[in-house]
């Protein structure tokens, strides 16, 4: 095995730095975004940032692999494919629905708003992760449209569907030795009522690439970080 191959999905702390930097220039895009279309403040923040193989990254998320998760799945393709998710526990989905609409709207009416509300939130905060690597580096990629899902994490994050919702075939991830690693941001979703009462729900980003994305990725890592 190759001495690329053998680092192919295993970032530096340098280049796990400069990822957050862009990440945290995409979350204060995306909390404008957010203020502006619920007329409320919105602050995002990102806690934390970790790079783990698919199957930690389910565990990641919940502590109870049953329960059930809502997200908003992105495919985006080009110089860099993959599939970015917007992950929140079903009962935080609904909380953060309530709170970004800032009314106290009965549980019927708003679990009707919760799929089209989430779908608006997914659109406007992974658009902005995902613009904020074409504003750093020299890469172009075309975003899909979004679609909401209900699973658990290990549904979720199923390559399998993922490659079928991208139209790829199965044969190009057949390599046993591939290490493939998911990107999982823990991020908070900070707001304020009336009263000034403070909000905050937490949920997840996570960024599955291909393997050859990931290689593209570490390349222009280290062009801008051989820059500073």
């Amino acid at each position: 095995m190759s001495r690329e191959r053998e680092g192919m999905f295993r970032l530096s702390e340098l280049e796990e730095d400069a990822l957050k930097e862009f990440f945290n220039m995409g979350l204060g895009m995306a909390a404008n975004s957010l203020s502006q279309m619920v007329n409320n403040e919105v602050l995002l923040t990102l806690p934390k940032l970790k790079v783990v193989p698919y199957e930690e990254a389910t565990r990641m998320l919940v502590a109870n692999q049953d329960e059930k998760l809502v997200a908003v799945r992105q495919n985006f393709k080009g110089e860099l494919t993959g599939t970015a998710l917007l992950i929140f526990p079903g009962s935080e989905s609904l909380e953060l629905v309530r709170t970004l609409l800032n009314e106290e709207i009965p549980l019927e009416v708003l679990t009707e708003l919760e799929q089209e509300t989430l779908l608006d939130v997914g659109n406007v905060i992974l658009n902005a992760f995902l613009k904020s690597f074409t504003q750093m580096m020299h890469v172009e990629f075309e975003f899909e449209s979004a679609e909401f899902l209900k699973g658990s994490s290990r549904f979720l994050l199923d390559i399998t569907s993922h490659l079928a919702a991208q139209n790829h075939s199965l044969m190009e991830y057949a390599d046993a030795d591939a290490d493939e690693r998911a990107f999982v941001l823990m991020m908070d979703f900070k707001t304020s009522d009336e009263n000034n009462t403070n909000h905050t729900l937490s949920g997840f980003v996570v960024l599955l690439f291909s393997q050859q994305a990931m290689l593209i990725l570490r390349r222009e890592l280290e062009v801008i970080l051989s820059n500073l």
